[in-house]
């Protein structure tokens, strides 16, 4: 609103300037004069306050685990992609858990693969004990039945048969010895399931604690742009400090905030008209996307509702924090009287405006329908082709000044 107040100030003073010439010379007040005619008046709901262009898709970036800024690799307006490091945070206590529970890791995977090898080992020895058990008994047998053949056609005596009959109990007795081995072997299993177990715990451990780790560096989640650095090297951040907010460029839109006692006329689809005070000059449009469901407090009023704008005509890029003021047309009426909202005046809850009937300004009453900055409806007190002082701003303009006309466009 800078410049329309400065281009009303000097429309201000070219007047006084112009007024004080025109005295001097034929006595008379000179004003500026409007003709009553008809035309459009738009409603126009003005944000309370200006709009601020942001991105739908912002994010707070911090880390989940605190810790000191060892490394910074971006700035506020640097541009970054999607997995980009922007930061890291160290934590000393959290690199020496990791060691700690890679290497208890280490010395459980160790501890398993000398399970494995005694298992082994075992089984080799039981195996082989098994085949010489039952190879001498397979011989054992065989000489006691030849034994007891010699016995019994009385080439042998009855201790040279017991003597076999002894060696073939004790071939039995080794074989059923060998086979318990087996047994032995499933102890081995059994610590090897305990020690793979453990493995597996140290394993999770180690790997938590890495997560844990990987979580101090902070990296970009999206494309976008940095519009806001909350961290130098060297600072020691909390978990869940802010240190870089990013947002989208790419998507852009208005947010203001309206009072509420507009927000009922203000609905998604309405047009708008966008002033960004970086190029007040120019036309930018938009239509009303969002009216946020709730009603929050508000510097310049007691309560308002915000706002969300999309841009549909935009002659130049817009950048993210931009100022822009936002009229929202709620509405309007064509074809009405109207006059300049300038020359509208009130007091004591009447409004007015000055007429110049026979050279002299006369106050006369009106009743206004629809208005805004610019035009005001008039539903009553004025007729067509009348005229009406738009110049107001001139000093001791009062009813029964004597003044001269200026017609304006």
């Amino acid at each position: 609103m800078k410049k329309r107040n400065i281009a009303i100030a000097a429309s201000v003073a070219a007047a006084l300037a112009g007024a004080a010439a025109w005295s001097r010379f034929s006595g008379t007040v000179p004003v500026d004069v409007h003709r009553v005619a008809a035309g459009r008046v738009e409603e126009i709901t003005t944000a309370v306050s200006t709009g601020t262009v942001k991105s739908p898709l912002e994010a707070v970036l911090s880390s989940e685990t605190g810790g000191r800024v060892a490394e910074v690799r971006v700035r506020e307006g640097s541009a970054v992609r999607k997995g980009e490091l922007l930061a890291r945070i160290e934590d000393p206590e959290l690199s020496r858990q990791l060691e700690g529970a890679q290497a208890e890791e280490g010395q459980m995977r160790d501890a398993l693969l000398q399970a494995e090898a005694r298992r082994e080992e075992a089984a080799l020895r039981v195996r082989a004990e098994k085949g010489r058990a039952s190879n001498n008994f397979r011989k054992t047998r065989e000489d006691h039945r030849r034994a007891a053949e010699l016995y019994r056609d009385g080439f042998i005596s009855r201790s040279e048969l017991d003597a076999a009959e002894t060696l073939l109990a004790n071939a039995e007795e080794e074989t059923r010895i060998a086979s318990a081995g087996e047994s032995s072997l499933q102890a081995h299993d059994r610590e090897i399931d305990v020690l793979g177990g453990r493995v597996r715990a140290a394993r999770a451990r180690a790997e938590a604690v890495a997560a844990r780790q990987a979580k101090l560096l902070v990296v970009a989640p999206f494309d976008g742009v940095v519009i806001r650095k909350s961290s130098e090297i060297g600072e020691s951040k909390l978990p869940g400090a802010p240190l870089f907010t990013l947002a989208d460029p790419s998507r852009i839109h208005v947010e203001a905030q309206v009072d509420e006692a507009d927000a009922a006329k203000v609905r998604e689809g309405q047009s708008v008209r966008l002033i960004p005070e970086a190029y007040r000059v120019e036309r930018f449009t938009g239509v009303v996307s969002e009216v946020r469901p709730t009603v929050e407090a508000s510097k310049e009023v007691s309560r308002a509702n915000t706002i969300l704008v999309k841009l549909v005509d935009a002659p130049r890029p817009l950048r993210l924090g931009m100022s822009v003021d936002v009229e929202v047309l709620t509405g309007g009426k064509d074809n009405v009287l109207r006059i300049p909202s300038a020359a509208v005046m009130e007091r004591d809850g009447k409004k007015f405006v000055y007429v110049v009937p026979e050279g002299r300004v006369a106050r006369r009453d009106i009743v206004t329908g629809v208005s805004n900055w610019e035009w005001t409806e008039v539903l009553s007190g004025l007729r067509e082709g009348e005229e009406v002082i738009t110049s107001l701003e001139i000093k001791d303009l009062a009813p029964g000044s004597r003044v001269g006309i200026r017609r304006g466009p």
